[in-house]
């Protein structure tokens, strides 16, 4: 069984990516990030680069690509997608895949001028990837991860000690995952998710840990409030 080193990296992470095997890709269903970003608001720029780094079939980015779409002023930032595994591309953004582009390795290429991380880690590295992304992006992450994401001493010494999130979105009602980012395999779920939020910018000023809670019904509530400002 595996465990974290001294760095923070778990030891029982194969290179070769079996942690990631095609049997245990669930991707994020496209519609869910585009709530949480309807929600949260983030101050994107034009200028600003985004990046997915554990990106599988791309449905995270459609998700992103979906909220900036309803953006007015024609803010597109600019998404970086990469995995270590290649599959099925949904969206018109390149996903650069391979070993080469392990996220927790050393040598993975984007570690620097990143604005934004928004991503679902696979939960066996889902400490190390959220060190990592907390060191990388200049101005926040949004990671999905499931609620008991929350527990254990490792985690609150690495990370909940240090730099606990700014805002946690838990959902009222489960979300479905597709089993292997295929859209007629929506599994139901027996685990509990929720957005966790950090805010990186060295200005920004820690103020707690918020909770708030997402629920199905509300979902349209971010388009009724555009259609009211924009139209």
């Amino acid at each position: 069984m595996g465990q974290y080193n001294k760095k923070g990296l778990y030891t029982g992470y194969d290179k070769n990516h079996k942690e990631r095997d095609a049997l245990d890709f669930y991707s994020t269903p496209t519609e869910e990030v585009t709530n949480i970003l309807d929600e949260l608001w983030l101050p994107f720029k034009n200028n600003d680069v985004i990046l997915e780094p554990c990106a599988g079939g791309g449905h995270m980015i459609q998700g992103i690509l979906d909220h900036l779409n309803k953006i007015p002023f024609g803010l597109q930032p600019k998404i970086i997608a990469t995995d270590v595994q290649k599959r099925e591309n949904i969206t018109n953004v390149p996903i650069e895949c391979g070993l080469q582009y392990d996220f927790l390795s050393d040598d993975y290429p984007y570690t620097e001028n990143i604005d934004w991380i928004i991503m679902n880690p696979p939960f066996a590295t889902i400490e190390p990837f959220t060190m990592k992304a907390l060191t990388i992006a200049k101005k926040g992450v949004v990671m999905l991860g499931r609620l008991q994401f929350l527990e254990g001493q490792s985690r609150f010494e690495n990370i909940f000690d240090k730099h606990p999130p700014d805002d946690i979105y838990v959902y009222v009602d489960r979300i479905a995952c597709y089993k292997n980012g295929d859209l007629k395999q929506k599994m139901a779920s027996a685990q509990a998710y929720a957005w966790f939020v950090f805010y990186t910018d060295a200005k920004a000023d820690y103020q707690g840990t918020f909770v708030n809670w997402l629920r199905r019904k509300d979902k349209q509530k971010f388009d009724k409030i555009y259609k009211k400002w924009y139209n």
